[in-house]
This record gives structure tokens, sequence and C-alpha cells, in this order.
């Protein structure tokens, strides 16, 4: 009865309708344990959660012990004592939910930042260069602001509906998109500012000549940038949204306006803006107040995500990733994007799409709809003849060379169309193969053809090499899952499989130069 009581009680409040957003407001008293110093925190919400509080406060009062014994030494030792028993009180929920915390936290990791870039003189190395040295109190003080972000979210979403918590949500993440642009553009020239002064030096690099003016406006041009390619990339999301949907249906992709599927109002250019437009409508129609699926967002984000993660890994680094191409001697977004690099930004897009194809197709999947034959023909067929037209598409060849051979030239037109056949031929074949090795029947509807579809699109894109290397990783997954769920029923689970397959060629992308330099070298 007592139990009872208290979720009653920690539960119970009105119920009011809000005219502005056309829903109801639920008053849900304040959950117990959200008064006081100490407060129920997302950092202690699980087992794991309590060990890495534990293990925070325990590391923090022993930083501040050994920093505490050096203060005579060095006043600046006095900003480690403070920060680590702020790091201790945080750790265990000390006024956890509070945005005048939040701003404590930030306020001791630009302290404790400067220090990591400055050094503290004075002291024995063994404790400014330790574990317990400011750059892991700042590492620390990092977790502590997650943690406070997400409690505060919780707190101020406490008594607001569904809509309104989405809407809250949406001004939220422009403030961190905005405090993110300015931590970069601002805050790295800051950092390099004051560490110019602290070790003064005849000897500088390019990025130090420049003024602190110029260092701003570059990194904010590099920020910029960034934020064009996450654009682009959620745009892209938001089209696939649309292929997703129409063209199961038999409907055209490129006529005929975004619609609500109840009330047909056509959606607002304000409100058709990736992500933030479904936030802005709290996910609902504007019109009729129709719930909108949250997969849309979530595909822009990942779509987004995805276009960004490449960006990063194989655009302006050069194209560390990729095999079988000597790695660009200059790197970053100056040299790649504003002095055009243009084969590595043809592979860079071309990659893209074949990401975002597999990515419909596991949407289709997840579905349960069929590959449309249009679909799959123009897909394939833009996979196998982009690199015969773009030699700088085809990087590795068909026949194996040693892991030293570095390919600085185009390869023959004939080299790169038997290229393109033994790939998509060994695509459809891996496909089959694996179909077959995990018992599944090839006419399993749809999680077979998808598998074999989504094969042979990966060999005429990255050759037969990497489609086998994808081939035997999504088996190896696919025993794992099924060893892990302790299920023998001789079919895939349809989404499970299609996002396994999914993330084994992403991550094989990721990892292609040193996939490719390690088989080479076996053989």
């Amino acid at each position: 009865m007592d139990e009872q009581s208290h979720l009653t009680r920690r539960h119970t409040g009105a119920t009011t309708y809000d005219r502005n957003s056309h829903a109801y407001r639920i008053d849900v008293a304040r959950p117990c344990g959200d008064s006081g110093v100490f407060r129920n925190t997302v950092l202690r919400s699980t087992l794991f959660g309590e060990y890495v509080s534990l293990m925070m406060m325990s590391h923090s009062l022993f930083g501040t012990v050994c920093w505490a014994a050096h203060v005579g030494q060095n006043p600046s030792a006095m900003i480690m004592v403070a920060a680590g028993l702020w790091i201790a009180f945080r750790a265990v929920g000390g006024f956890s939910g509070e945005q005048w915390a939040a701003g404590v936290s930030i306020l001791t990791i630009l302290m404790t930042g400067t220090l990591a870039i400055t050094g503290v003189a004075n002291v024995p190395p063994w404790l400014s260069g330790s574990f317990v040295a400011p750059i892991f109190w700042t590492v620390m003080l990092g977790v502590v602001l997650v943690a406070d972000f997400i409690d505060c979210r919780k707190r101020s979403h406490l008594g607001l509906s569904l809509s309104e918590r989405r809407k809250r949500d949406g001004q939220t993440l422009k403030i961190a998109a905005a405090v993110l642009f300015l931590a970069w553009g601002l805050g790295v020239p800051a950092a390099a500012l004051i560490r110019s002064l602290a070790h003064q030096s005849e000897h500088r690099i390019q990025m130090e000549e420049m003024s602190f003016v110029q260092h701003v406006a570059f990194r904010c041009g590099e920020a910029i940038v960034t934020t064009c390619f996450f654009a682009l990339g959620a745009n892209i999301g938001s089209f696939l949204n649309v292929v997703v949907w129409r063209m199961p249906l038999g409907k055209s992709i490129v006529h005929g306006d975004s619609r609500c599927p109840v009330c047909s109002t056509k959606i607002a250019s304000r409100d058709n803006i990736p992500i933030f437009g479904w936030l802005g409508l709290g996910g609902q129609c504007r019109a009729c107040h129709t719930e909108i699926s949250p997969r849309y967002p979530i595909v822009e984000a990942i779509t987004g995500g995805l276009f960004l993660l490449l960006y990063f890994v194989e655009l302006i680094s050069g194209g560390a990733n990729l095999p079988f191409r000597a790695i660009n001697t200059y790197r970053g977004v100056l040299w790649i994007i504003m002095y055009p690099k243009w084969d590595l930004i043809g592979l860079y897009l071309f990659h893209c799409f074949v990401f975002s194809t597999l990515l419909v197709w596991m949407l289709m999947a997840i579905d349960k709809s069929r590959i449309p034959r249009n679909l799959f023909a123009t897909s394939l067929c833009v996979a196998m003849i982009a690199p015969v037209i773009f030699p700088s598409l085809a990087i590795v060849p068909c026949m194996p060379l040693p892991a030293s051979a570095i390919h600085l030239g185009p390869l023959p037109f004939i080299d790169r169309v038997v290229r393109e056949a033994v790939g998509a031929i060994g695509g459809l074949l891996c496909g089959f193969a694996v179909v077959r090795l995990l018992r599944q029947r090839t006419d399993c509807f749809p999680a077979g053809s998808i598998l074999i579809s989504a094969m042979a699109l990966l060999g005429a894109a990255f050759g037969w090499q990497a489609v086998v290397c994808i081939a035997s990783g999504f088996v190896i997954v696919a025993r794992v899952r099924r060893l892990a769920i302790q299920t023998d029923t001789g079919r895939f689970n349809v989404r499970i499989a299609a996002q396994d397959l999914m993330m084994v060629a992403v991550f094989h992308h990721l990892i292609w130069r040193f996939v490719w330099v390690s088989t080479a070298n076996l053989s």
C-alpha cells in the first residue's frame, strides 16, 4: 500500500488543454529524489553509470589531494583543486539538472583547458603529465557537462506534452549547433593564441603565423564548409524518405509536392527543412495535427551523419581510408575543398551515392517492400558505368597486386570494363553464397533478395575483393547474433539483416586501406 501510494503521489497531476499546441498538458509532480543538494542524475541511472560515477569521484578526490600538496609552488594548482572537488561533487548528483551548475562546469572547463594548453610550471612532471593532468580534468568535466545537458533537458520537459518537448528539443539543437560553431571558430584560435603566448618560439608553423582575426576567419570557414556537407547529406536523406515512400507505390519521385497523407495539405517550405522542420512542428501536421513518423528526421540525421563521416575519413583526410591510392600530401578543408581535388571529391560523392542507395534498400526491407526493378537497374547501372566513364573512381584493379604497389595512373578502359563485370558478378555470387551459407532460401522475401541485390551493388562499386570481405564480415556478425539470441529458425530477421549489412559495409569502408594491405601481405 505504501509503495502504491508513493507511485501515485509521484505521477499524479492535473491534465489541462493547451490551445496553442492543441494538445493536453500533464502537470506531473516532481519525482522523488529531485530536491535537495544530491539528486537523481542520468550519470547514475544504470549500474554502469554507477561505476563510472564512483570511478570519477575516486579519481578526482585523489587528484585533488595531489594538487593541494603543491598549491604553494604554483597558485594555479588551486584551479585544479577546485575543479577536482567540483567533479567529485557533480559525479554523485550534486545539483544535477540546474542550469547554473552547467554554467559553472563550462567555466571550469575553460580554466582547466587553459592550463592544459599553457602547462603548469613549478610542479613535478609526474603531476602535470600524469593521469591527474589538466587534460584529464577537462575530459571528465566534459562528461559532467553532457550529463548536465541531459538532466536539464529532463527537468525542463516535466509537465510538457510530447509535441512541446520536440519543439523545445529543436530549439536546444539550434543552440547546440551555434555553440559548436563558436567553439571551433573562436575556441580553437583562442587556444592557439594562448599556447603561442605561453610558449614563445622563433620557428612557427604556417597556421601560427596567422593573426588572430585571420585564424578565426579560417576556422569559421572550415565550420561553414563542414556544416554544408552535413546539410547536403540531410537534404539527400529527405529525398530518400520520398523514394522509400513513393517508389513501392508506383508514384513519381520527381513531380508532386510533399503533402500530409491525411489532410493532403501542402507542406510549407519552412516545415520542409530537414530535422529542424519536424522538430519545429512537434512531430505533427500543422493543419490536422496528425502524428508524423519520427523516421523522417532519423533518416535525415543518419544520412547527414554518413556524409559527415565520409567527409572526415575519406575526403579531407586525403583519402586515408582508400586502398591502392597515394594519400594526398596536403590535406584538410583548404587543400581539398578550397583548392579542389576533383578526383577525391568524385570518389567521395560516388561512395555517398552507394551508401545512400544501400540505406534506401535497407528501409524498403524494413517496410517489407520489394526493391522496384527500375530502382535496382538504375542504381546498378550507375555503379557500373560511372567508374568506366570516370577512371578516377576505379581505384582497385581486378587482378590482385602486391601491397607495396601504388596505382598512380588510371586503369585502361578494357580493365575498367572487366573490373565492373567481375565485381557485379562476384557480388551476386557472394549474395547467393551468404543466403545459402546461412541456410536461407533464395526466394525468401525480402531478406534474400535485398542481400543479393546489395552485394551486387557493392561488388560493382568497390570491386570483388571488397564484397568478399563484406560478405565474410556479414556472415560472422549474423552467426554471432544468432548465437547470442539463441535462435535457429532458418530465417533472417529482415530489419536486423539489413542493418547488419549496412553496418558491416560502412565499417569495411572506414578500414578499407588496412584490410587491403593486410590481405595483400598475407598473399
